[in-house]
This record gives C-alpha cells, structure tokens and sequence, in this order.
C-alpha cells in the first residue's frame, strides 16, 4: 500500500496550516501566525501525489519528530508547534537553495486518533494571469505563484502521529538529490534515516516485474513470461532512476505494446497492483543494476543426446532443477505447449 491508507485517502482533509518564507539572503526569521485553511482541494491533491510509499524513519532523537507528537497531543499549539518547524528548517536552510514558503499543514480524515503532519517547501514560481482592465484582457505577472508542477515542491516529508505516538516510517521526498535520497541538510532538518535500500527495492521491483508478468502470461506474446520479463529489464536498462511509469512502459513493452486499449488497461493495473504489494507504490530509486541484467539462453545436453534449452530467468520458475543421488532431474512445468513434434535427421 501507499504511505496515506485507504481509510484515509477516502476522508483526507486539511484541517490547519501555516507559512513561512525562507531563503531569504540577510533576513531574520519573523514567526507567522497560523492562517485560515485556504484553497484546501490544490493542497491536498499536492500531498497526495507526494505520499509515495515510505523508504526513511525517524531516529529516536529526532526534534521533528518531538514537534509534531506535541502537536497531535494538544500539548503545544498547531501555531506554537509549526513556527518551532519553520524556525528550525530555516536555521538549517543552506545559502545556495533559492528562497521559497515553508508550509506546515496538519491533516486529518476519518480514521479516528490519527493525524498527518505535511511539511512543504515549496518553490515561488512566476506566472501569468489572464485579467480583465477598462474591457479589456490584460497580462498581469504574478511573482509569488504556487503552481501544480511537480517540480515546484522541492522538498516534502509526510508523518503520521497514531493515537498521540509517531509513526518511524515517513515518507520523505528532495527534488534536489536523486530520488529516494534527501540533502544532507533536509535529512538532518527531519532526523531521518533511509529504512530500505537500494538493493532492497531493486529486490522487490525484480518481484514485481516477474509476478506482474505472471499475472498477465495470456496477454504476453506466446505465453513466455521469461522472454518478457528479459524485455522488460531490457526496456528499464537505460533509465538511471525508475519510477511505477517506467514500470508500467516495460510491462508493456514487454506485451509487444498491444493496440487493444482493455488489454493495456489490463497490463498497467496488473503492474500497479504488484507494486504496490511489494511496497513500491510511487516510489523513484536507482536500481541495482545486475537486478536488472539479462541472463542468457541456458542449455543442457546430455550424453544421450537430449538437449534442452530455455531462458534462465525460467530457471526455478517453470523449469525446475534438482540434484538426487541418481542424478540430475529437471521438470518443466508451462502453461501450455507451444510445439510438439519431431525433427528431420539432418538438424540433429
């Protein structure tokens, strides 16, 4: 599953929020008061899109973490707690990132005793307003825009506080360093650490391919998973960070991209749904890359002239190899039979 629970996602709603400017170069930090919940739909929507599924947990030390419990408890105020967390990240703030608001926005949905905690820094964007003046359109420029580009939430981390205890796992997001890894400077801002690593999620991605492709073995080209899944792998090579997009694309190349829209339906919710059972829902990572490398053609021949030949990513799959005191034993066992026939004496 995603980091927000269904439970949630069904009754998501920002309850409070606050905002400060940081970045600023040679300016003092100003405490903000909390403000009317605003355009409440553009930000909720911003934060679902980011909660990916959780790959870093807080410390036990962590202030962030302090901050937040003591909010959910009631034990400081939403204003007190979220000018403590604007104050910190702008103490921590590096001089080379550019200026930009800091929000902290308290969530909450039907799931009883449960609060979410979004913490934001967000990227002012110039924008271009259509206006009407004396009759006529006019350009009017915008200087300070929040805008619904991806890109323009530069750093981000969700946290969840459970019947007044955070949860360790949050997920946690920097446009500034190569996904899922955070800045020094944000990691320290949250007191987080990375829970999963790459050989991980490259482990559990290798799981989603193969059972995806399971899944949809009557969609892929002859029925041969092992072929599609080298495909896949083949498809996702060149791609220095994955994403569930690029995974969907491999599936379906890997299916010979078929024309019929209901089958490339079929394909991507076949995809999304083994990634997010190996806990990979919206999750960006680098792969490791011998996760993703093709395996050769095996083949076996033996002194009576049997030769068998098969992709080696069916190897423990479909053909089964076991060492017995009377020798080798390989079961094969595919869906279905593709050819069963004999050959001319000449291609023995």
């Amino acid at each position: 599953m995603s980091y927000l629970l269904d439970e949630e996602l069904d009754s998501l709603r920002v309850s409070r929020m606050i905002i400060h400017v940081v970045g600023q170069r040679d300016a003092d930090f100003v405490p903000q008061p909390e403000i009317e919940v605003q355009q409440e739909g553009f930000f909720r929507a911003r934060i679902v899109s980011e909660a990916a599924d959780g790959v870093h947990r807080f410390s036990e030390d962590s202030p962030v973490k302090a901050i937040i419990e003591s909010m959910a408890r009631d034990e400081i105020e939403f204003e007190a707690g979220g000018q403590q967390l604007a104050r910190r990240f702008w103490e921590m703030h590096v001089r080379q990132s550019i200026a930009g608001a800091f929000f902290v926005v308290e969530l909450q949905s039907d799931l009883k005793g449960t609060r979410l905690y979004a913490m934001i820094k967000y990227d002012y964007r110039e924008a271009v307003e259509l206006a009407e003046a004396d009759g006529r359109s006019v350009l009017r420029a915008i200087v300070q825009a929040f805008v619904k580009e991806r890109r323009a939430i530069q750093k981000f981390c969700l946290a969840r506080v459970r019947e007044g205890v955070t949860e360790e796992v949050v997920t946690a997001s920097d446009r500034m360093k190569e996904a899922p890894d955070l800045t020094d400077y944000f990691e320290r801002y949250l007191g987080v650490s990375r829970s999963r690593s790459n050989d991980e999620l490259s482990s559990r991605l290798n799981e989603a391919l193969r059972g995806t492709l399971e899944d949809v073995r009557s969609d892929l080209p002859r029925g041969d998973v092992g072929g599609a899944v080298a495909r896949a792998k083949v498809a996702l090579q060149g791609r220095a960070v994955v994403s569930n997009d690029d995974v969907v694309d491999a599936v379906l190349h890997a299916a010979n991209r078929p024309d019929d829209e209901a089958v490339r339906a079929r394909l991507e919710a076949a995809t999304r749904r083994r990634l997010r059972k190996q806990n990979l829902q919206d999750v960006e990572f680098r792969p490791n890359r011998r996760v993703l490398q093709v395996q050769p053609r095996r083949i076996i021949r033996t002194a009576e002239e049997v030769r068998l030949e098969f992709p080696a990513e069916e190897l423990g799959n479909t053909v089964i190899r076991q060492e017995t005191p009377e020798g080798v034993v390989f079961t094969i066992r595919p869906s279905r039979l593709i050819e069963d026939g004999t050959l001319p004496d000449r291609t023995r």
